[in-house]
């Protein structure tokens, strides 16, 4: 089949090299059962088109289109080839979301919408009215077309909005980016990465912006600090809580314990995951969180605020552990006591978070519905 992924948010991450990129890791899924892919990554206006080669019979197209906030605005006509079977879109609640299903209709290419959001998780206020404005023609698209969605929540609330077609498929990691032997000793590692191997370090993975909530990280570090002086923190990541994570860590003293980096190319950031304590995660609106199960793949304890996307892939105290509050995770992290449940939680990713089934769903409903077109047309 002729596949296409179209991903219509334009958001601050995802830089490819960078990040686990779910539209990269589902197109060589399907290359790799034969089909031929074209991704079209939508990215802002100041950017350069191109096209590249990512696989045998799969190209990623950056498409550089104005936008709205993180909603890209375009012309699917001029952006978009008509010679495909089905068009997989990543579509939340973005604004074009009803033009493409139009558009896709209109040249007889079956549309797949997959969701993570059914609303805007901004604390913008514009950006939220934006999203609210838009989503009753959007939802209305997904009464039509039916939907996938990433999560058993997200699933449940489409379903409350009248949506009735709505199966759940979760996400998958792309292992060809996954470092295989990560079983490793750490101290070399920690050497490499300047990092002193007598310390105990948290992780932090991520945008920083407010739905990410990475101010309590100070909070967790400060009682880790104050039960074992060995704790220390690495942030990767960037965005405009920067500054202020940097201010409230240094009102409390917590300078000196905290490490910064931007961005840590994809192929290195296992080293980062294999000589860390914990990896932390605050976020109530998360999706799913790609750096969780990273994490859980090189058996890295993850400490998790209950989200949909963490509540779906996290069984608590067995593969790691959920909260209410960021104030539990330090007892926890402190006694954290269980050696066989990094071990437990690498082999749920690897035997769950495959994009094979996403493949094989969407190809089930492309052909169901080639085969529903076909009918109707021999009826007329």
């Amino acid at each position: 089949m002729r596949i296409g992924l179209l991903v219509l948010s334009v958001g601050k991450f995802g830089n490819k090299g960078f990040y686990n990129l779910q539209e990269v890791g589902l197109a060589k899924a399907f290359g790799n059962q034969g089909h031929t892919v074209e991704v079209y990554k939508c990215v802002g206006k100041d950017a350069v088109n191109k096209r590249e080669k990512i696989a045998e019979n799969v190209h990623l197209n950056m498409i550089a289109v104005p936008t709205v906030g993180n909603n890209s605005v375009f012309s699917c006509e001029k952006r978009l080839s008509r010679d495909l079977d089905v068009l997989v879109c990543f579509s939340d609640v973005q604004i074009r979301t009803s033009a493409v299903y139009r558009w896709a209709r209109r040249h007889g290419i079956v549309f797949i919408p997959y969701v993570g959001i059914t609303h805007s998780t901004s604390t913008s206020f514009f950006k939220r009215l934006l999203s609210e404005v838009f989503s009753g023609s959007v939802f209305n698209t997904y009464k039509k077309s039916g939907v996938l969605s990433k999560t058993k929540t997200v699933e449940r609330e489409l379903k409350a909005k009248g949506i009735t077609d709505v199966q759940t498929v979760t996400v998958g990691l792309d292992f060809d980016l996954l470092h295989k032997d990560y079983r490793v000793p750490s101290d070399p590692l920690k050497a490499e990465l300047h990092l002193d191997p007598a310390l105990k370090y948290i992780l932090i993975v991520g945008r920083l912006e407010s739905d990410r909530d990475p101010l309590q990280a100070v909070s967790v570090l400060e009682a880790l600090h104050q039960a074992d002086p060995r704790y220390r923190l690495i942030v990767i990541g960037k965005g405009s809580l920067k500054s202020e994570l940097s201010a409230k860590l240094e009102n409390k003293g917590l300078s000196s314990l905290a490490t910064w980096i931007e961005q840590v190319p994809n192929s290195e950031m296992w080293k980062y995951y294999r000589t860390s304590e914990a990896l932390v995660s605050f976020s109530k609106t998360e999706i799913f969180g790609m750096s969780i199960l990273e994490a859980m793949y090189y058996e890295l304890p993850v400490y998790v605020i209950h989200a949909p996307g963490p509540d779906e892939i996290i069984t608590d105290r067995e593969t790691g552990y959920l909260f209410h509050s960021p104030l539990e995770m330090p007892s926890a992290i402190l006694s954290h006591c269980d050696p066989a449940l990094g071990e437990k939680a690498h082999r749920y990713v690897v035997s769950r978070f495959s994009w094979d089934n996403m493949v094989r769903t969407v190809i089930e409903r492309t052909t169901e519905s080639m085969r529903h077109q076909n009918h109707s047309s021999e009826e007329r």
